[in-house]
């Protein structure tokens, strides 16, 4: 089930998703959940597995800040049902393109976003591939 959360909720699976570098403190990422942000959790029997946090950057455009999902539950499809709810959910808001960033590392979330009709908007390079940052927009 996906519904609205909240950080603290979001912030309790944040060191479950291994990929995650910590940020300096939760202070710098309550900072970027602005006004007319959105937070959305799933559970499983009752347990949270997955979060997805975004912010918006402009009257028309929103950024898909932040999420992921328990490692034991990625082949659930909870990343995608998320990514489907959040979209609904810009478009009710009046908001007309998504962005979102990842790394070049994480294949499975590439090739989500492309398969969901993102279009690569730029790449930043920091001398290893690996550490490559993809610039995401879709028009909704």
């Amino acid at each position: 089930m996906i519904r609205e959360g909240t950080f603290e909720e979001a912030l309790s699976l944040f060191d479950s998703i291994p990929e995650f570098e910590r940020f300096s403190s939760e202070n710098e990422m309550k900072a970027k959940l602005v006004k007319g942000s959105l937070i959305l959790v799933t559970e499983k029997a009752g347990e949270l597995i997955g979060f997805k946090m975004g912010y918006p950057l402009n009257e028309d455009e929103f950024y898909s800040w932040l999420g992921g999902v328990r490692p034991e539950y990625r082949n659930a499809k909870c990343a995608q049902e998320m990514l489907i709810y959040q979209e609904n959910w810009i478009k009710e808001q009046g908001y007309k393109r998504v962005k979102v960033k990842s790394m070049n590392r994480f294949s499975s979330m590439l090739c989500m976003l492309i398969r969901n009709g993102y279009d690569i908007e730029r790449v930043d390079e920091y001398g290893h591939s690996e550490l490559e940052r993809i610039g995401f927009v879709k028009s909704l």
